[in-house]
């Protein structure tokens, strides 16, 4: 069994984890505290061509139509 201390911060140094990796914390109700790796996201969130689906010719022409009544008619 392996023991860490807290320091005077309230931080722990764990050997096993790496650095910025990130950790849920879960309170037990015996008073013991549970850690676990969260899974890091893969890939890009929106890989290029993605949003394809919500741009159509009725949604540019939605989008136009909405443009044309917020802008001002200079004469």
């Amino acid at each position: 069994m392996k023991t860490v201390k807290v320091d005077a911060r309230q931080r722990v140094r764990l050997p096993d984890i790496r650095p910025q990796q990130v950790l849920s914390y879960h309170k037990n109700g015996d008073g013991s505290v549970t850690l676990r790796p969260l899974k890091e996201q893969s890939g890009d969130p929106f890989p290029r061509g993605s949003l394809r689906k919500y741009i159509t010719k009725r949604s540019n022409q939605e989008q136009l139509a909405l443009l044309k009544g917020c802008t001002l008619e200079v004469e």
